[in-house]
C-alpha cells in the first residue's frame, strides 16, 4: 500500500503516542472507525433514518426520537451528536470549514422514508 509521506508521518506519530507498531495503530483506528461507523442492530430499533445534502453530497444519518440525537452514519462528521443541530455544526465543519457551522438541524435533516424535514415530528 502507498501513502503520501505526510500520513504516513501521523500513522507514525499515533503508533508513537498509543506505544504500538504503526501497523497496530492503522488497525486500531480502522477498528474505531467500523465500531462508530456501524450501528449495531440492537441501536436502529426506533430509530428513523434521515439525510441531508450538502455541496452535492449526500449524509446519511440516524435519528433518535428518545434522545433527540443524530448519528451520522456516511459522509463527513460520523458518529454520535447530541442533537440535530450539532450533527449538521459537525457535517458542515467537516465538509466546508470557511463556512459559519450554525445551522438548524431540525430543517438540516430530512427523513428518508417520507422527504419531509426533521421538523414535522420535533416534540
Amino acid at each position: 500500500m502507498e501513502i503520501a509521506e505526510t500520513t504516513h508521518n501521523q500513522v507514525a506519530l499515533l503508533a508513537l503516542a498509543w506505544g504500538v507498531s504503526e501497523s497496530e495503530a492503522v488497525q486500531r483506528l480502522v477498528e474505531h472507525f467500523q465500531r462508530s461507523s456501524t450501528p449495531k442492530k440492537n441501536d436502529r430499533e426506533g430509530m428513523i433514518d434521515v439525510y441531508a445534502l450538502y455541496e452535492g453530497v449526500r449524509i446519511e444519518g440516524l435519528y433518535d426520537p428518545a434522545t433527540e440525537s443524530v448519528t451520522v452514519t456516511s459522509g463527513p462528521a460520523q458518529g454520535r451528536h447530541k442533537s440535530p443541530s450539532g450533527a449538521a455544526a459537525a457535517v458542515l465543519r467537516a465538509q466546508n470549514p470557511k463556512v459559519s457551522a450554525s445551522r438548524n438541524g431540525w430543517s438540516f435533516w430530512i427523513i428518508t422514508e417520507t422527504g419531509s424535514r426533521l421538523q414535522t415530528i420535533r416534540r
